[in-house]
């Protein structure tokens, strides 16, 4: 299991740059990596649902009353605290926004399947590591070393190829959705049921 003290190194030594002794030291460098690890961390979460940041919530009404609603959605949520990007619902019917820290729905009892900001890296799994420390190596880059041009090489290792290795580790966790064979399908061999809409299994 890796710190973040020891995340932050490896990022520090790839670019060229000093390592510290703790990510609270008041260096330069531990300063900096402060100023952009929280923002670096959150790009990459908003990339994916991954599987370790997953949360589901029935979201909570607010009593707050906004000025004017748009059709039908008269249901007013409370965004889920620590959500980077909701991914689904639990009515795939339900019509619903984010608008700052609310969500507006016409749906009622509206859930949510969601990627949190999780920062405690010794609960990432490998490849997910080795993109965010891509991803950090080029941030921290230009503003360490004034180096445009390993920032500029991190980048794009980060898109090119580890994060494509992280989503498709993330993808084989677990059974994937499954369709289900609707009536007209069934109807193919043997079944007399109506035709039916395909449908999935849950989020």
């Amino acid at each position: 299991m890796i710190s973040k003290t020891e995340l932050v190194n490896k990022a520090l030594t790839l670019v060229g740059a000093k390592p510290i002794v703790s990510i609270d030291d008041d260096t330069q460098n531990a300063r900096i990596v402060n100023r952009v690890y929280g923002s670096s961390l959150k790009s990459v979460l908003s990339e994916t649902l991954w599987n370790f940041a997953t949360k589901r919530a029935l979201l909570a009404l607010v009593d707050d009353e906004p000025a004017w609603y748009h059709p039908g959605e008269i249901y007013v949520y409370q965004r889920p605290n620590l959500c980077i990007k909701i991914f689904g619902t639990n009515s795939p019917s339900a019509t619903w926004r984010e608008e700052g820290d609310y969500i507006y729905s016409d749906t009622e009892g509206l859930g949510v399947k969601y990627t949190y900001f999780i920062n405690t890296p010794s609960k990432y799994p490998p490849f997910f590591t080795e993109a965010f420390v891509d991803k950090l190596c080029s941030d921290i880059a230009f503003m360490i070393l004034n180096d445009s041009r390993t920032a500029e090489a991190f980048i794009q290792k980060y898109n090119t190829v580890s994060l494509a290795k992280a989503q498709a580790d993330n993808a084989q966790i677990g059974s994937p959705p499954i369709m289900k064979d609707d009536n007209w399908v069934n109807s193919k061999f043997g079944g007399t049921m109506d035709r039916a809409d395909l449908s999935y299994d849950g989020l």
